[in-house]
């Protein structure tokens, strides 16, 4: 008999000429694609081939499948019962609602024939399990989404199809709050007739959620879903977004990857005409499956961007998979290059950031990983520095960094102006940890978590650095993500008391110290983050941000939330007006001006973690705001190729005479979703830009260009005195 490998072996066989066999014919990128990508493939391949359905939660049909083998075995019939409602809910959780709703039927029948009385909790559960069946089955049926595409308020039928479903979860839900009038069942039940068309009309009184609760606080128009007709409306499960341009033809291309083991990642061409193109197996990313989260920048300052693929996230030891590192050739076409750099390992990654930590001018990676408790093995953190000639070392313990924590969420930002970039990390269940970088030639890091005050919340995920009230330092973001109850779900949109866990937003006061204003900003009520990310919708210089919701269990079904940054005084919910608040979960978000109007389009991820929890992601097209803009592409010469880590600061004129100073940081954005590394900034009424400060990354001097006109977009070479305009042609992603 053949030994298996752990799965964590398996590429280190197929580097060093192992005997395993390459993936499948039909799974090999195209024969010019290098062979360290095909073993790769082949890695990836062999990784889902063996993948456990008994430890891996996640596949649900197998874990069916395996379930009912067990039934001849002799059980009690209460036992037997129970084994085939956990048959049911796997199946469900696999997307096989049919077979689950007949599976459950046939249990209401053995519970019958058998004489069981079964406790009211339990039948409570098999009526709401069926209800989300069934909620789901008519979707299925038709073959296509419901009309109004699970946007929160929803206000459209979705076809006979799908209403004949609806109205069966409706009894269920009806016939669950007659026994217990749960808050959680009430907000299904209000989705169910919202899908309908027949909210609030239908909805009976006693159980009737109030329709303004569920009103914007203000008005930024409506942002379309064009995904479809653009070409990338994707379906898969969780995964990261990457929007910029991969093959320097000035258009910014879209990446997706999906988390399930068999899903491929792709790679979207902009064409220029409100269509995309798939280029995945051209671009020699056939193979690539898997993937929870992207990041991208230029590793090896050669003029294009790379792309680094995290894995293996929330699989704990059966997560120990490896990473790619996918090196751009320079025409949109990639390899893998993990091995060859030195990035090869193998732990259960969430999230990892690009950034000169060292300011030699060569970008280096920091990966924050996920150990859980003891006994289970560590695994550290690592903080790969550039050799400066397309390879890595790892340097995290001597850097004081290699610390141990489940780690969801990376960013890197220069926390006291002292040129030198610092870490934050956002952990689940643990204090979060905040790096301060003490020494750029020695690469030496202090953790002042408890001295700056930004431990909190204990149980974390998405977060960024970002000056949101334009003061010239970098303030920080941290989501919470954890729910008390499904009753959470009602409490947090009726502006009532409720226990999930809330971000916090912790202003930089300058002196490696922080004080948490979300309440004060309004941004206590953002709950159940996994995806987010920044941006500035309206172009009026303040930074905005969206916030992909959701948990793996299948029954939380909460609107994706949009803020508005009004003026950095405060937050308000813009949600329902801009038809952001998508009900499938959500992911990666990347902002950016696809369209070259002049404003930030943003497209999610959506789709969850288990099998059958899938959907197709979303492009929003931004209606516009009138406002004026600025959109900056930086080079770094000295400092790494994409400036990542410069400091822009530009000062604006108004109609009065009045100045006004708006401060953006290059970077992709949030730890979940990748935007443009070309600065899109808003300018709001402006009259005229007086001038742009930059201090590039390493750099001790600022640099200040004049010359700029309102609405253009330039680029700017380190060390040149004047900015290059870049013409770019509007088109229309509506069609």
């Amino acid at each position: 008999m053949k030994r298996l490998l752990p799965t964590h072996l398996l590429l280190c066989c197929l580097v060093i000429g192992g005997t395993l066999p390459m993936a499948t014919a039909q799974l090999l990128p195209l024969p010019q694609t290098s062979k360290s990508s095909q073993r790769m493939a082949a890695y990836l391949d062999r990784v889902a081939q063996r993948a456990d359905p008994v430890v891996n939660i996640y596949l649900n049909r197998a874990r069916a499948t395996g379930m009912r083998t067990l039934l001849d075995q002799p059980m009690s019939p209460e036992k037997k019962i129970q084994l085939r409602a956990a048959i049911a809910r796997e199946m469900i959780k696999g997307g096989l609602m049919q077979e689950g709703i007949v599976e459950f039927d046939a249990l209401r029948r053995g519970i019958d024939s058998a004489g069981i009385t079964a406790e009211p909790s339990f039948l409570r559960m098999l009526n709401d399990e069926q209800a989300l069946a069934y909620l789901r089955l008519g979707e299925q049926r038709s073959g296509t989404r419901p009309a109004h595409d699970w946007v929160f308020p929803m206000t459209r039928q979705g076809g006979t199809p799908f209403d004949e479903s609806t109205r069966v979860a409706i009894r269920l839900y009806e016939t669950n709050l007659e026994v217990e009038e749960e808050l959680a069942t009430k907000w299904l039940l209000n989705l169910a007739y919202m899908s309908l068309g027949e909210y609030p009309q239908s909805v009976p009184e006693q159980w009737r959620l109030p329709a303004e609760a569920f009103e914007s606080e203000g008005d930024v128009g409506y942002f379309a879903n064009v995904a479809v007709d653009a070409g990338v409306a994707v379906t898969g499960h969780a995964g990261g977004s990457v929007m910029d341009d991969f093959d320097g033809d000035g258009l910014l291309d879209l990446i997706a990857s999906s988390r399930g083991l068999r899903d491929q990642m792709r790679y979207f061409h902009n064409r220029g005409d409100g269509t995309f193109s798939d280029r995945t197996r051209a671009a020699g990313l056939e193979g690539q499956i898997g993937g929870l989260n992207l990041s991208h920048a230029d590793y090896d300052n050669d003029g294009d961007l790379d792309l680094v693929v995290w894995r293996g996230a929330w699989m704990g030891e059966a997560g120990r998979h490896a990473n790619s590192l996918l090196q751009n050739s320079g025409d949109g076409q990639f390899n893998d290059v993990t091995q060859a750099a030195g990035l090869l390992s193998f732990h259960p990654t969430h999230s990892g950031a690009w950034g000169d930590l060292d300011n030699d001018g060569w970008l280096d990676l920091f990966v924050g990983n996920e150990s859980s408790p003891a006994p289970k093995p560590a695994h550290p953190n690592q903080l790969y520095r550039s050799n400066r000639d397309g390879t890595f070392t790892d340097v995290a313990k001597a850097s004081g960094v290699d610390g141990v924590s489940f780690v969801k969420g990376v960013t890197l930002g220069d926390i006291d102006n002292d040129g030198l970039v610092d870490v934050y990390l956002s952990n689940m269940n643990g204090d979060n940890i905040l790096y301060h970088n003490e020494s750029d030639s020695e690469l030496h890091f202090r953790d002042i978590s408890v001295e700056a005050g930004v431990q909190e919340p204990y149980i974390s995920f998405p977060t960024w650095f970002w000056d949101y009230d334009n003061d010239g330092w970098q303030d920080l973001f941290v989501a919470g993500f954890d729910l008390a109850s499904l009753d959470d779900m009602v409490d947090v949109h009726l502006n009532r008391p409720f226990e999930a866990e809330t971000p916090r937003l912790y202003h930089n006061r300058g002196d490696l110290t922080f004080t948490e204003r979300a309440t004060q900003m309004g941004l206590d009520r953002i709950t159940l983050s996994m995806g987010a990310n920044f941006g500035d919708i309206d172009n009026d210089g303040w930074l905005d941000a969206y916030f992909g919701t959701g948990m793996p269990d299948m029954r939380i079904l909460v609107p994706n939330r949009m803020v508005r940054n009004d003026g950095g005084k405060r937050f308000v919910d813009v949600t329902s007006s801009g038809g952001f608040g998508t009900l499938q979960k959500g992911h990666g978000i990347s902002f950016g001006d696809i369209d070259h109007d002049g404003d930030q389009d943003i497209y999610q991820i959506l789709g969850a973690a288990f099998e059958g929890d899938t959907y197709e992601n979303g492009l929003l097209e931004n209606p516009g705001q009138g406002n004026h803009w600025l959109t900056l592409d930086l080079e770094g010469v000295t400092s790494n190729r994409d400036a990542i880590g410069a400091r822009i600061h530009v000062v604006t004129e108004y109609k009065q005479g009045e100045q006004r100073h708006i401060h953006v940081t290059v970077s992709h954005g949030g730890s979940f979703g990748s935007s443009p590394l070309r600065q899109e900034i808003g300018l709001g009424r402006a009259t005229r830009i007086k001038y742009v400060e930059v201090l590039w990354p390493g750099s001790n001097s600022v640099q200040q260009i004049t010359g700029f006109a309102l609405d253009r977009a330039y680029r700017l070479r380190q060390g040149e005195t004047h900015a290059i305009p870049v013409e770019r042609s509007h088109f229309s992603l509506s069609r």
